[in-house]
């Protein structure tokens, strides 16, 4: 089975607030990728090739390229190119994610007045801003995705559904990771052959069921810990759906090629 894309587990495993500015920026080509975020691309000077959800085109200063979440997407930049990206993370997308999972906008968001008059400050105040607290950040987000959803016209969600298995088998890992889930047990909870679900699972996220489950464990488990005072690495395995302590610590050190106390500190 060839691989479409690959998962960016990056962006996913923790809800901090991004905004990146690149001016004079080189480079940036992006392979066939997606991730359960949305990203909002602002081009402010250069232009880009994209291709988001199969659609091809280019933005050129002042167009928007939106990729709803998990939307299959690649970019190929001008040798320079200046831009914002906002990647609008779970925790701060509830006021609108049940809307974008039935209808979405456009990719190319091309109303280059609109654009600039709304972007251009949105942007540069939310860079300046306080985006360490939670509020600020989640109410420029909220401003900025009620004035593109009430001026931009929407479209029905078409997902492929082979994608659309494999984000639904990580909605599922996410919710009960703690559980003892395994090959057979997903399988046959989507309906599927073992074998093959196996194969498709690979074919987007790069890795096998296993290691991703046991990925996913560590890194909640890291993010519990480290709102803890004084931690039992025990009881947090356990508690965190690991069979035994041998298994967590070999995929801590996968993941981090460290040990818990060094990554965690207590």
């Amino acid at each position: 089975m060839k691989k479409t894309a690959f998962y960016e587990y990056n962006h996913d495993k923790e809800n901090n607030f991004v905004l990146m500015r690149n001016e004079e920026a080189r480079g940036g080509t992006t392979l066939p990728h997606f991730h359960r975020c949305i990203e909002i691309i602002y081009v402010t000077g250069g232009k880009m090739r994209c291709e988001v959800d199969g659609e091809s085109f280019y933005a050129e200063k002042d167009d928007i390229v939106f990729a709803r979440r998990c939307a299959v997407h690649e970019l190929y930049p001008a040798p320079v190119y200046d831009d914002y990206v906002l990647i609008v993370k779970s925790a701060y997308a509830g006021d609108f994610s049940a809307l974008l999972d039935k209808e979405t906008l456009p990719p190319l968001l091309d109303d280059k007045v609109f654009n600039r008059r709304v972007l251009t400050e949105c942007f540069e105040k939310m860079h300046e801003a306080d985006t360490s607290s939670y509020l600020v950040a989640k109410g420029y987000v909220d401003v900025l995705m009620g004035m593109l959803l009430s001026h931009y016209e929407k479209r029905p969600v078409v997902a492929a559904p082979n994608l659309s298995t494999v984000v639904s088998a990580l909605n599922y890992i996410d919710n009960h990771f703690a559980e003892p889930l395994t090959l057979d047990s997903l399988a046959r909870h989507f309906g599927y052959n073992k074998y093959y679900f196996s194969r498709l699972f690979n074919a987007y996220i790069g890795e096998n069921l296993s290691n991703y489950i046991n990925m996913v464990r560590v890194q909640k488990l890291v993010a519990a810990a480290e709102n803890k005072d004084k931690v039992n690495f025990s009881d947090l395995a356990f508690d965190f759906g690991f069979d035994s302590m041998t298994t967590f610590y070999r995929h801590f050190n996968r993941i981090y090629e460290k040990t818990p106390k060094d990554v965690i500190g207590n």
